[in-house]
């Protein structure tokens, strides 16, 4: 009995392995670093293998690819707190089937900045590097990457997020002090200018 539990509980391991292993979009729940900062992994391991992976209740990730003409879109939908963000993405392919170019990637509806280059084996590389992006919780925040490319192209990417920078009590006395001067200094030009005439 007990080594019928192993070989099960192996089978349902080795099943499971298998199922992730076949899944083309993936985003990971967001991980923070010792700094406090956020980092949301999500990439494609390959445009024609049907399949997502996603986080239940953190992340939730889509796939369309048409393989008669190469054309894909990724969408990856994430949870994250106030603050910003920036992208990075990359892929390179040394031949049509293994190659892709981006013609889209926004995030929410956004344009995010990339590249196209043509390499010397005849496939594309592909760099996206943009950012911050204003990140404002209580809805998904959705990345959708579109483009055109071989059935086994590949790309990763990382959006790294960090809470937006609120003025300690401190600082904010110092900027109402500062306003609070340059009114008395205004004020005062002004009552020399009236004097002056």
């Amino acid at each position: 009995m007990k080594r019928l539990t192993m070989v099960l509980a192996a089978s349902a391991a080795a099943t499971l392995l298998a199922t992730s292993a076949s899944a083309a979009t993936y985003a990971d729940n967001w991980t923070v670093s010792a700094t406090g900062g956020i980092s949301v992994v999500f990439g494609d391991n390959g445009l024609g293998t049907p399949g997502a992976e996603t986080v239940p209740g953190e992340t939730v990730t889509t796939q369309s690819y048409n393989a008669g003409t190469g054309a894909f879109t990724d969408t990856f939908s994430f949870m994250l707190p106030n603050g910003i963000i920036g992208f990075t993405l990359s892929s390179m392919g040394f031949e049509t089937n293994s190659s892709l170019m981006l013609t889209s990637l926004k995030f929410n509806g956004a344009d995010v900045d990339f590249t196209n280059t043509l390499n010397a084996q005849g496939g594309w590389t592909v760099q996206a590097a943009d950012g911050p992006y204003p990140v404002v919780s209580g809805g998904p925040q959705v990345l959708v990457v579109e483009g055109n490319g071989g059935p086994q192209a590949v790309f990763s990417g990382t959006g790294t997020f960090s809470k937006a920078v609120v003025p300690e009590p401190g600082a904010w006395a110092l900027m109402i002090l500062g306003f609070g001067g340059a009114g008395v200094m205004l004020r005062r030009r002004r009552h020399r200018l009236a004097f002056a005439a």
